[in-house]
């Protein structure tokens, strides 16, 4: 069952989402200073104003819960952290230290935390932040300039880190009490690991640009990539991909219709049709507490899409 949920129409670029203890669904805005949540049981909008900074295009990117609920957004051209109070609308925000001007692509995708650090990359580094002041208190050489995506595994052991958006061969772990790494390449052939997510067994997934999804399987040390039933890329390409709790990998096809499900065990996959002419999924969120999953996705162009499987 795909229900699909008309954001108000000023919101621009929908960019991600992602859903508290509550089952409410928070999402971003790329392009303008707006971002909101979503009561999926009433259809209730909430909308929450982020502060303009001077010089800076208005848009936010990724957003995340930390342990209490509380969400918090990065701004791609503002370079910004924001911490919202749902009850008030209050914002803290916080600079992040970088040397990246206004407007250009700067903080954009982060994960959290329980002690409530921030982790990004740039500049061929890890870097560990203080949400409190914007600046990093510890960093690690990674393999690329910047991860597109930075995650962190649910719990709370490794961050996890792909190539570059537009082209790139590797994704990498590190054990962050170690400091011990997992580095891989797919050689000349560009996967193009994007966005993603950690499944249960700590391997970190993302949606590959050339059409696959693709995995770093830490026991063996190599990025194993996995090609859907679909039309061959360019007509599939993907922008992330998410596991859910069984270890099942969700993706929906970029510039195509479907959303696909691949069972790595087994090797089934199974590909729905989504109703608009675009899938366009930046973000997947899964909720785990309903049986079967629950999978949402923020469409680019104006949608938040709840697909309910019936098996």
């Amino acid at each position: 069952v795909v229900t699909e949920y008309q954001l108000p129409q000023e919101l621009l670029a929908l960019h991600d989402a992602q859903g508290d203890s509550k089952g409410q669904i928070w999402f971003s805005s790329h392009k303008t200073q707006v971002v909101g949540q979503l009561d999926p049981k009433t259809g209730i909008v909430k909308e929450y104003t982020i502060p303009l900074t001077p010089g800076a295009m208005p848009g936010t990117h990724a957003v995340r819960l930390d342990k209490n609920d509380i969400p918090w957004f990065s701004e791609n051209w503002g370079h910004n952290l924001n911490k919202l109070d749902p009850q008030t609308g209050k914002v803290i925000q916080v600079r992040i230290e970088d040397t990246v001007p206004l407007n250009a692509p700067g903080f954009g995708n982060f994960s959290m935390t329980d002690d409530g650090f921030v982790w990004d990359s740039r500049d061929f580094f890890l870097r560990k932040i203080d949400p409190k002041t914007g600046k990093v208190v510890q960093k690690w050489p990674i393999q690329v300039s910047f991860s597109y995506d930075n995650l962190i595994s649910k719990d709370g052991k490794y961050y996890g880190g792909g190539s570059l958006p537009a082209w790139g061969n590797t994704v990498e772990r590190m054990d962050l009490s170690t400091g011990k790494w997992i580095e891989s390449t797919t050689g000349n052939h560009m996967s193009t690991a994007k966005r993603g997510g950690f499944d249960p067994y700590d391997n970190p997934w993302f949606g590959g640009g050339d059409g696959a999804l693709v995995e770093l399987n830490t026991k063996t040390g190599h990025i194993d990539e996995y090609w859907p039933p679909t039309a061959p890329s360019p007509l599939t390409d993907f922008y992330e991909a998410m596991p859910d709790k069984n270890g099942e990998v969700w993706a929906g096809v970029l510039h195509g219709r479907q959303m696909v499900r691949l069972d790595p065990k087994t090797g089934r996959w199974i590909v729905y049709q989504m109703p608009e002419p675009f899938t366009y999924d930046r973000r997947t969120y899964i909720d785990g507490s309903t049986n079967p999953v629950t999978v949402w996705y923020i469409d680019y162009n104006g949608y938040l899409v709840r697909v309910q499987p019936v098996d």
